[in-house]
């Protein structure tokens, strides 16, 4: 049974996503059940199945939630708004772009999902074909996108595949999740500093851009 998704539904929703968030963060995704995922979310197993028709469905939407469709970074939103028409307009919104990424992915509870999925990922293959699916390749595909914008709106981008340059930008930004997040489960997530992201940034922007316009 699909619902409608009106006032009342999406409070429905968010109240079945948030108690979804506790049961995940606590018990990772193997171990959690429908009847402690229903409970905590205070609703009925009839009412969990009518919004979401599996376990693998609701962690999806749980872990989008709190990265890419953060409502406190609104990650997807901001890249879609970016139109840089200058290499420092660039520089400046691939700059708080990974400010943003970063605050999210080293989030206590971002790191914890991580691990979940690390931990379950032998078991639930098609899971993690699913998220990457739904949140990395999705906001992959916004910031090729948003080099394309750039690249048309005259900004002098090297000629070459934007999705490549996406993976260089992202990759330096995984490494610090990772290395300083993932790798350090017993102590708070080390940031970079302001200074070591501007760093990363003109590293980036002198890969990408024409000879004529490295400085």
């Amino acid at each position: 049974m699909m619902v409608e998704e009106g006032e009342r539904a999406r409070a429905k929703r968010e109240q079945i996503l948030e108690g979804a968030r506790r049961v995940f963060l606590r018990e990772g995704f193997a171990a959690a059940s429908t009847d402690a995922l229903a409970k905590e979310a205070g609703v009925s197993k009839r009412t969990l199945y009518a919004y979401y028709p599996g376990k693998e469905e609701l962690f999806v939407d749980v872990v989008r939630r709190l990265t890419i469709e953060n409502p406190q970074t609104r990650v997807l939103d901001f890249m879609r708004g970016l139109q840089p028409r200058s290499s420092e307009e660039l520089r400046e919104a691939l700059l708080a772009l990974a400010q943003k990424v970063l605050g999210t992915l080293m989030r206590p509870e971002d790191q914890a999902l991580m691990r979940a999925i690390i931990a379950d990922s032998h078991r639930f293959p098609q899971l993690t074909e699913t998220l990457r699916m739904t949140v990395p390749e999705r906001a992959a595909v916004e910031v090729a996108r948003m080099l394309e914008r750039a690249r048309a709106n005259g900004v002098a981008i090297r000629q070459g595949d934007t999705a490549i340059m996406t993976r260089l930008f992202m990759g330096s930004l995984l490494s610090y999740a990772l290395f300083d997040g993932l790798l350090r489960p017993a102590s708070q997530p080390q940031l970079p500093s302001t200074e070591t992201l501007e760093e990363i940034m003109n590293l980036f922007m002198r890969a990408i851009m024409e000879h004529e316009q490295r400085g």
